[in-house]
């Protein structure tokens, strides 16, 4: 009796392997997409080139300096953009504006039509020194500037969230039945007289 209740033990616990890898066999698949996302996402951000303001133009208004650039670059991550005044005859002229607010700073998004205000009046109250003068719009990447969460984050949280809602539903399958509703019979009918 001994040796038939431990020769069937191995058979059962056989049978709970198998089951528990049939019912995970999706997660198998989850994991390998989620890897596989990662690994392509990583390679698409490391190859990155040198990225550069592109169309620079500024307006002088009043008192107020406006700078057009477009930034062209990947959407999914901020960038540092800074701002130098200098001047085409003098190469040794570099200025970099104080009061500066707009898409200037740690934290800008690319796009077109960018715009940085200068209030002009605050540092030079004679306007602009000279005619020559131009601006220099300096892009940086934001892995040092504090950007948010990184987008493998997102893909990882992503993949992880899909898991377990995968997971809930296999789980869920279950092979029990439900039992079956008690069958209601009606009372037999009064005889008639």
């Amino acid at each position: 009796m001994l040796t038939l209740l431990f020769s069937m033990e191995p058979n059962r616990q056989e049978g709970i392997v198998q089951r528990f890898h049939k019912r995970f066999r999706v997660l198998h698949f989850v994991l390998a997409a989620s890897i596989l996302l990662t690994t392509v996402s990583v390679k698409a951000f490391a190859g990155e080139d040198e990225i550069k303001a592109a169309n620079i133009s500024f307006k002088v208004a009043g008192q107020v300096v406006v700078i057009y650039y477009d930034l062209n670059a990947s959407a999914d991550q901020f960038y540092k953009v800074s701002l130098t005044l200098k001047k085409r005859f003098d190469t040794t002229f570099t200025y970099t504006p104080v009061d500066i607010s707009g898409d200037v700073g740690p934290s800008v998004i690319p796009g077109e039509n960018r715009i940085v205000t200068w209030k002009l009046a605050d540092e030079f109250p004679k306007g602009l020194p000279g005619e020559d003068c131009f601006f220099v719009v300096g892009v940086e990447s934001g892995t040092e500037a504090k950007a948010g969460i990184s987008p493998l984050i997102w893909i990882a949280g992503g993949a992880a969230v899909l898991g377990g809602v995968i997971l809930a539903v296999v789980l869920k399958g279950s092979t029990t039945t439900p039992p079956a509703p008690p069958v209601v019979s009606f009372p037999n009918p009064p005889g008639r007289p």
